[in-house]
This record gives structure tokens, sequence and C-alpha cells, in this order.
């Protein structure tokens, strides 16, 4: 099913608001119009009928001929169409009318004595037929019909201008409707792309302030929270900068008296020697867990600076396996040239395999192919995999799967590791093999002067 957005909904309200709101307009103009009109018409086929009607009254008075009469009040009606009844027998003046035409109705009102009027249709064409009684016997009586086919014409010509009506009000509820929502959606397309960006880090971005005052207001309300999340980051950064660096200090003093006591450690009773085992190993995790706090602070802070350069892909990554006693055919790396800081492409590369090592029993490969402007690299494992409930928060800070508590580590290698990829332009991702184990998924730059196969200069 299709969610429509806020933007869509806004114009198809503005379509549909306008567009009941046209035709309310429009039938209501319709319909006042077309009784007002035919009102105006029937008056005015009255009067000519009582106007015809005199006139043939007096004439048939004088002792005219009934027939003759007849044509007499014709006279005064356009197209001379009309009809007298004169005790049953039928005198007809015009063409397209009969005795037949005369609704029984009409007729019966006419006989007793009465005058009538109707609008009908009479062979396709809208008529208004009036009659009267003749003063001089009661059993005569006079039909007028007035044609109210122009009439009709005006009324389809108003019909038609008021559907043109309704469909550009429709088009123009919808252009309102637009309008408005780009009013109101960019201001918060705005937010909504700094908000992204601050979720990247950068902190800087803050969003304008529109014109309108409610958007306005939620646009401050939102560079203030900035300002305070900003505030509060740089505090944290700071006072996490501040206590690993002090720890240092009595670490070293620590860290220094524990080699000179392991220096004497043949000298120890054994329970004092396994002690003092202990001891070295617990101060070499605590001594590489506040380097990682103090890495971590340092991207939080923002003052890293990468020292990049250019090296070749296939060299790079021979060496760092031949230091970490990775066998060579192992690396299966097209060969180009990468924008990386070595140190930091080193510590990536030693912390997934440290991490394969401790966890999947070693890598199988580290193969890497070009993808657009960056060489992608693939860590692949065989081992147990990662539980899909925890590939989400696997990079975050201090998080270690259930199944690897017992492990050594503080659970920000792969933090580190990822905060290293994207300093240089990178990214680290995971996801899994489909023959089971995991795949650590690094992006790196390419300089952008190396060709790709099949480019020529």
């Amino acid at each position: 099913m299709v969610k429509l957005t806020l933007r869509a909904k806004t114009i198809g309200t503005g379509l549909v608001v306008a567009a009941a709101l046209s035709i309310l307009a429009a039938l209501s103009t319709y319909v006042v119009a077309r009784e007002y009109m035919l009102r105006q018409r029937t008056d005015v086929a009255v009067a000519q009928v009582v106007a015809a009607t005199r006139l043939v009254s007096a004439s048939i008075a004088s002792g005219t001929a009934s027939k003759d009469a007849l044509r007499i009040g014709a006279t005064v009606l356009p197209g001379a169409r009309a009809a007298l009844n004169d005790g049953g027998t039928w005198y007809v003046s015009g063409v397209g009318l009969s005795e037949d035409d005369v609704p029984p109705q009409f007729a019966q009102l006419l006989a007793d004595g009465k005058g009538a009027r109707q609008r009908i249709v009479l062979r396709a064409e809208p008529i208004a037929i009036v009659g009267y009684p003749l003063s001089t016997e009661s059993e005569m009586w006079f039909i007028g019909v007035a044609s109210l086919k122009e009439l009709s014409r005006t009324l389809s010509t108003l019909q038609t201008a008021l559907s043109i009506g309704v469909a550009l009000g429709s088009v123009g509820g919808g252009v309102v409707g637009w309008r408005l929502s780009r009013r109101v959606m960019e201001p918060l397309h705005n937010i909504s792309d700094t908000a992204v960006a601050i979720s990247d880090g950068h902190l800087d971005r803050r969003v304008d302030e529109p014109k309108e005052p409610d958007l306005a207001r939620i646009a401050r309300s939102f560079n203030e929270m900035t300002d305070s999340l900003r505030s509060r980051i740089e505090r944290e950064s700071r006072f996490g900068a501040t206590v690993s660096h002090e720890l240092r200090t009595p670490l070293t003093v620590i860290k220094s008296a524990a080699d000179l006591i392991a220096t004497n450690r043949s000298e120890l009773p054994a329970r004092v020697q396994q002690t003092v085992d202990t001891l070295t190993l617990q101060i070499d995790e605590f001594a590489k867990t506040l380097n990682d706090l103090i890495e971590i602070a340092r991207y939080q802070s923002g003052s890293v600076s990468p020292q990049l350069e250019t090296v070749s892909s296939t060299r790079i990554l021979t060496a760092l396996a031949t230091r970490h006693d990775l066998d060579p055919r192992c690396i299966d790396v097209e060969e180009m040239d990468i924008v990386v800081d070595v140190r930091r492409l080193a510590q990536i590369f030693a912390n997934l395999k440290k991490n394969a090592d401790l966890y999947a029993g070693g890598l199988d490969v580290v193969s890497g192919t070009r993808v657009g402007d960056f060489l992608v690299l693939h860590f692949d494992d065989s081992g147990s995999g990662i539980p899909p409930a925890e590939v989400n928060r696997i990079f975050e800070p201090f998080s270690r799967g259930a199944r690897h508590s017992g492990f050594p580590g503080s659970g920000l290698g792969l933090t580190i590791t990822r905060e290293h990829a994207r300093a240089m332009g990178g990214d680290l991702t995971l996801e899994s093999r489909a023959n089971g184990g995991c795949r650590f998924i690094v992006t790196l730059p390419i300089d952008p002067q190396h060709e790709s196969p099949g480019q020529s200069t």
C-alpha cells in the first residue's frame, strides 16, 4: 500500500476542497440563474398571450369569425403559434402545433375557466404554453406558445462556463495547496536534512529561520536543541579526554612497578608469580582500554586529522598480511592507487584480523574490487556469525555480543575501526555470508588520478 506524503495529502486536500466548493457554487449559480431566466421568459410569454387573448376576445365580440380572430391574436406572438378552442372545435395557427400537443391537465384547467401555464418539450423543443379562457364564452379559450430554445442554449452555455469554472477552481485549489505545502514543507525538509547531517556528526549545521512565525519558532527551538546537544557532547568529550589523560600518569607508575616486579618474578613464590602474571595482564588490558578511550574522545571532539597519502592497494595489504602472520595468498585485491592514512589502515587491518582470530577462527580471505570511486574490501571469515538482533549495535561503543562476553576486550575495537575508515573518507559495514560467517566491508577512496581498467589517456 502506497503511503502518501504530507505534501501529497495537502495538495489532495486542497484539490478536493476546491472542487467541492466550486461544484457547490456552480450548482447554486446554475439553479438560481435557470429559475430566474425561466421565470422571466415565462412572464414575458404570459404577457404576450394575455395581449393576444384580449385581441382575440375583442375580435370575436365584434363578430369576427373564430378562425380570423385567432390569426389576429397570433400576430402578437413570436412564431405566430397559437390555438383556439371554440366549444370543442380547434383552430391552430402556425407550424408545429396541434390539439394533441396540449397536455390533458392543462386543457382541464382551461375547461374549468382558469388560466394555465406550463413548460413542456414539444418535438425536442422546449416551450412555454400559456392559455386563458375568453371572456365572451366560457367554453372558448385561447392558447399561445413561446419557444424556450434560445433560453435553453443560454443555459447550456452557462452550464459549460460553470463546468470550466469548476475545473479551473479545482486546479487552482491544487495549485494553492501545492504552494502552501511548499512554503510549509521546505522548512521542514531543511530541518530534516539538518537533523541527518547532525546525526552524521556535523554538529555545526543549523536551520535557517523561515519568515512564518510558527515555522520560525520550530526552527529556533531546533537550533537551540542542537546548540545544547553540541555543548553537552563537547563537555562529555572534554571530560572523557581529561579523565583518560589524567589516568595515564598513575597507570604508567603502576605499570612500571608491575614490570619491576615481573622482572624478579623467578624469585617469588609460585602463588605470588601467578598473581604477578594476572596483574601484568590486567594492566596491559587496562592500558589498551585507556588508549581506546582516548582515541574515541579524539574522534568525538573532532580533533582527528588523518595523514592521507597515495599507496598501492596490493602492496600495502600484502605487507599488512605478512606483518600479522596471514598467508599472503589469502589477499585477493585488485591493483589500484588508494588514498589512506597508512597508520589507520594498519589499525583497521589489525583490529579485523584480531576480531576474526578471537571469534571466528581467523580470516579466510581478504578480497577487494573497485566500485565507483572506492576500493571495497571484504574481510571474510567462517565463524558462527553474528545474530541479526546484534548486527545493528555491533559498532556501538562497549557493545559486545552475548556469546563473546567471555573473551577479553573493551567493546571499543569495532567502534574505533569504523571511525578510522570514516576519517579517511570511507566506511565500515557488516553483513552475513551466504555460506556462514561474517563479512566486514571496508570502503577506501581511490586516487582520482587512478585509471580503471578500460580507460585510456
